[in-house]
């Protein structure tokens, strides 16, 4: 009698943590890569930008994004496209600070595709002070419209 309550124990714990388990794996955050074609990536040293993270989802802003951007300097006369469809793309774009000397850039390492969100990978891979200019990188590429809120990490 003992040896069958100890085996029913057994078995029953066995079950509860197989369903655990299982839970867990459904609960996992799958992410999957959204492949990106670079705009524009460089620095800017004539004005400065706001330092931002933003995703242009419309002609209107990008039009508004081009005119602030291209006022001193033009600027987009060196991206890779300008008419962007808005029905099917979305820009990313990434603007760093000012700094007071060049070397510096800002870096769209990933974007991925999670359940709930398109989640953005920025890095500063140039760490600058290699010459006494002042300069703010920037990086803009294209993907797929996406209707899900971005966030940058």
């Amino acid at each position: 009698m003992y040896m069958k309550k100890i085996l029913l124990l057994t078995f029953i714990s066995s079950v509860l943590f197989m369903s655990s388990c299982h839970e867990e794996e459904e609960n996992a955050t799958v992410s999957i890569p959204i492949a990106s074609q670079l705009i524009g990536k460089g620095t800017i040293s004539s004005h400065s930008m706001p330092q931002q993270n933003i995703a242009i989802t419309s002609t209107t802003q990008w039009n508004n994004f081009l005119a602030a951007l291209d006022s001193t300097y033009n600027v987009s006369g060196g991206f890779t496209e300008i008419n962007i469809d808005f029905n099917q793309y979305m820009l990313i774009v990434a603007f760093d600070q000012v700094y007071n000397n060049g070397g510096h850039s800002i870096d769209i390492m990933a974007i991925d595709e999670a359940a709930q969100s398109i989640n953005v990978d920025i890095e500063k891979l140039l760490q600058g002070n290699t010459t006494s200019v002042i300069t703010q990188p920037y990086h803009i590429v294209k993907i797929p419209k996406i209707l899900k809120p971005v966030v940058f990490y």
